[in-house]
């Protein structure tokens, strides 16, 4: 990664592989086709969630963007997959603005992970 291209939080982000990638509930959206593909997953304890992980196809941008928000819903309540200010943070990247539909492929990708949840828990697979 040509780190000049990018602030110091986009680069460390970046750097930050994810360390735990549940399965009980996961979400995916994009493709390579669309220039961003994005995989959440997570595991459910006790009404939290654990182990979030991220696996993307995308630019250092959007990798970074991923790993800030698992890092961000690491012990929260699945609701906030959904929540309409989580991705607020990430304006803090300073992700150029030709590449913010990209992170409409995250938000996808985390609503994917949050109706997964309701379907599992709706079905009892969740305990």
């Amino acid at each position: 990664m040509n780190e000049a291209a990018y602030n110091a939080l986009v680069a460390e982000r970046f750097d930050r592989a994810p360390t735990a990638l549940g399965s009980a509930v996961v979400g995916r959206a994009g493709s390579p086709a669309q220039g961003a593909a994005v995989y959440f997953a997570a595991d459910v304890e006790a009404g939290r969630l654990h182990n979030v992980g991220f696996r993307a196809f995308a630019c250092p941008h959007i990798i970074a963007a991923c790993s800030l928000t698992a890092a961000k819903l690491e012990g929260a309540r699945p609701e906030q997959l959904v929540d309409p200010t989580l991705l607020e943070s990430l304006k803090e990247l300073e992700i150029p603005v030709e590449k913010t539909g990209k992170i409409l492929i995250l938000k996808d990708a985390l609503s994917a992970c949050y109706a997964n949840f309701q379907a599992r828990q709706a079905t009892g697979a969740l305990s």
